[in-house]
This record gives structure tokens, C-alpha cells and sequence, in this order.
């Protein structure tokens, strides 16, 4: 598909990408409901540590290819290349990660490859994914994620009727990806003009052209890794520290603010392309107006977390898993003020992108996981999963302050507009 989407399919793609997401988000929150109904808190903490272990390896070796896919307007690479690649670093990614479990004690084998093999599956639906985002069609993703969530909880269901615990979850997350997986690659392979792309290239592959892409995209993977971290980082210490208890009760906590996230980053898709064309125009007082409406709309989304979580936090989480997890109502207070500060660093993150400030983010992200794992180490050896998100809240604030300080400096300028800010 070559020019511009026109206005009613980009709206479309719009609601495809947003249902697809929020489906997405709500079936990870059901599955921990489910491990919290299974086996309490302890069981929800198994679970969550494998995840843990699992994320920032596959974030690093995923090298954002489904988004430097998406972009590749030119069809530099082939879908083959980019599938080639991203079963190799996969692969390599799934070897590291046995390796740190055997080095380090991690959790059971039998949780932990069933969690492999889920996100092997998903990292492979990624790539088709990318082909149908890179056709501009989003249904099918759509689709493929709403299948993930529901075969997802209707394996991990039936495991926990049948007794299988914590593995018996696993698998059957894992069985919800791979019927992601078939789903795609079936429905690519009955689009002719997804077979097309499928096919076109045909040949040995080329190692050298996949080296050249995997440098080129190295870059994205790196700062998506250190913007999981910030996520995970908190679980290590916390699993470290506490115990499986003390993580699952954390982690189910952490969960309710996730809807936030979903919301902030419609949000900020949304308003990206309005800034980059503000600030092209040269429309500085337009530019900076609308960052501080999205600043003002994540801190007020924040503040209602803040203050349900104050109100019905203890409330909520008795009901949505076991009394047991009403304990984490404090922390969920905690959580929901860090994750409303979060939200306005991710919305002044989408400005700076926006902007073309590319170079500096890593930086940022980097100093906000230093702070974070500085304030784990010492906060939550004392205080816990309160300690663990008052660093998160910590290390949020610092991001979000220096991206705004950032932002101070960016020049809008007509003449400027064609160059990257080289902040």
C-alpha cells in the first residue's frame, strides 16, 4: 500500500490498535486473577519472577523489529530477513535466560520453559505482526491478541481445575501464544498480498544483511530494554527480599495500574503526529500548550488512582483476588502515585520523540534505572513492596523531571524544523 491511509481506515487502524492492546492488557490482569484464586499470593509470585527473568532478555533481543519493520517503507528487508533475525536473537535469548536461571537458582524448570516457549511464540507473531502493521492493516493484530488473552485464560482455567499449579498455568499460557501464532501465520498465508510478501526474496538468506539490520535496530532494542527494566527491577529485589508471597502480592497490586498505561499510550500516539506538525509549523506557544494539556491529563489520571486506591484500594484487591491480598493496599497507594508520575514522564517521552529528540532518551531512561535500583537497595530491604514503589515513584519523578527540562530547551523554529534537536 503506497500514499497516506485515508482518514476512515487510519481511524479504524486506530480503534483496531486500541482494542487490540486493551484486550491484551485485560487478559494478563485475568491470568493473574486466576493465579491468585489457584494458589494465593505465593503462587502469583512463582509466576510473576518467571516472567521477570524472562522480560528484559526477550525486550533486548526482540531489537524493537516489529516497529523498524513496520517503518520500512522502502522494503530494504525482506519479512523473511526480519523473521530469520528474530528467531536467532530468540533462540540466543531463551539460551540466556537458561543460563541465568542455572547460575542464579531461578524459578522451577517447569515453570520456567513453559514461560520460554511463550515468548519464543509470541516473539515469532511479533514479526508477522509487523507485516500485516506494515500493510497498514490492523484487525488481524487485533485479532491475534484477543485470541492470545482468551485461549490464554481458558488453558490456565483448565490447568487450575485439573491441579496442575503454577506449571500447569504456564503451559497453558503458553498454548494461548501458539494459537496466537497459528492464527497469524494461517491468515497471512491465505491474504494474497500477504503471500506476496511472504514470498518475495527468495533464496539462501543473507547473514551479512541480517548483521546490517540487527545494527541498525540495536539501537531501539536497547532502549526498550531499559525502559522494561524499570518495571522488572523492582520485582528482583522485591523476590530477593520478600519472597514469592511478598512479590505476588506486589505484582497483583501493580496490575490495577496497568489500565492507565493502555490509556496514556493511545494518548500520546494520538498527539504525536498533532505535535510534530506544531512544531514543523513553527507553532511554539501551540507546541508547548498542548504538552502541558498532556502533562495536566496524565497527573489528573494519576490523582484519581491515587485517590481510589486510598478510598477502595483494600476493597478492590479482596475482591478481585483473596482476602490475603488486602494486605497490599498500602503499596497499591504507592503504586498508583508512582505509576500517575509515570504517566506524565511516558506523555513527555512521546513529546520529545515528537520533537525529534531521539539521542537523549536512552540517557534518561538510563539515570531513572540507576536511581530505581539504588532506591530498591535501599528501600526495600526495610520497607518491602513499599519500598519498592516509592523507588518506582522515585526514579519516575527524576524522569520525568529531567525529560521536562529537556523539553525547555527544544527550539521550534520553522527553519529548524527539518533537523533532529541534538539534545
Amino acid at each position: 500500500m503506497t500514499g497516506l491511509l485515508p482518514a476512515p481506515r487510519m481511524r479504524s487502524n486506530i480503534r483496531w490498535n486500541l482494542v487490540g492492546n486493551v484486550a491484551y492488557a485485560l487478559g494478563q490482569w485475568v491470568q493473574l486473577i486466576i493465579l491468585a484464586h489457584m494458589g494465593g499470593p505465593a503462587a502469583v509470585g512463582v509466576y510473576v519472577f518467571a516472567l521477570s527473568l524472562t522480560a528484559p532478555v526477550m525486550m533486548l533481543a526482540s531489537l524493537c523489529l516489529r516497529f523498524v519493520q513496520a517503518c520500512d517503507a522502502r522494503r530494504a528487508y525482506a519479512f523473511r530477513e526480519y523473521l530469520g533475525l528474530r528467531g536467532a536473537t530468540t533462540a540466543a535469548a531463551v539460551a540466556t535466560i537458561a543460563l541465568i536461571a542455572w547460575g542464579t537458582g531461578g524459578p522451577a524448570w517447569a515453570v520456567l520453559l513453559p514461560i520460554c516457549a511463550m515468548r519464543a511464540a509470541d516473539a515469532l507473531a511479533d514479526i508477522h505482526y509487523g507485516l500485516w502493521q506494515q500493510h497498514e492493516r490492523m484487525g488481524v493484530i487485533a485479532g491475534g491478541l484477543i485470541l492470545n488473552s482468551i485461549s490464554s485464560a481458558a488453558f490456565m482455567t483448565v490447568a487450575a481445575l485439573l491441579g496442575g499449579g503454577v506449571p500447569g498455568a504456564a503451559i497453558g499460557s503458553a498454548l494461548g501464544s501458539c494459537a496466537a501464532l497459528v492464527f497469524v501465520r494461517l491468515r497471512a498465508s491465505a491474504d494474497a498480498e500477504l503471500r506476496r510478501a511472504v514470498a518475495e526474496r527468495p533464496g539462501p538468506v543473507s547473514w551479512p544483511r541480517m548483521g546490517r539490520l540487527a545494527a541498525e535496530a540495536a539501537p531501539l532494542g536497547i532502549t526498550i530494554l531499559l525502559g522494561s527494566l524499570q518495571q522488572y527491577v523492582p520485582r528482583f529485589f522485591l523476590a530477593h527480599y520478600g519472597g514469592d508471597v511478598a512479590l505476588g502480592v506486589f505484582a497483583a497490586a501493580s496490575q490495577l495500574t496497568a489500565g492507565g498505561d493502555v490509556v496514556i499510550a493511545a494518548l500520546g500516539g494520538a498527539a504525536g503526529p498533532r505535535l510534530a506538525s506544531l512544531r514543523a509549523a513553527g507553532e511554539a506557544g501551540a507546541f508547548r500548550g498542548l504538552i502541558r494539556k498532556l502533562v495536566l491529563f496524565g497527573a489528573l489520571l494519576g490523582a484519581a488512582g491515587v485517590a481510589l486506591s486510598a478510598v477502595a484500594g483494600r476493597r478492590i484487591l479482596e475482591l478481585l483476588y483473596r482476602p490475603e491480598f488486602g494486605s497490599g493496599a498500602p503499596v497499591l497507594v504507592l503504586l498508583s502515585a508512582a505509576a500517575g508520575i509515570w504517566f506524565v514522564a511516558t506523555l513527555l517521552g512521546y513529546s520529545l520523540s515528537a520533537a525529534r529528540v531521539f539521542k537523549v532518551q536512552p540517557a534518561l531512561l538510563a539515570v531513572a534505572l540507576i536511581v530505581l535500583m539504588a532506591g530498591c537497595a535501599v528501600l526495600v530491604p526495610v520497607h518491602g513492596g513499599a519500598g519498592a514503589a516509592m523507588a518506582l515513584l522515585l526514579a519516575s519523578s527524576v524522569q520525568a523531571l529531567l525529560a521536562w527540562q529537556v523539553l525547555r530547551k527544544v527550539r521550534v523554529e520553522v527553519e529548524k524544523c527539518a533537523e533532529p534537536q541534538a539534545a
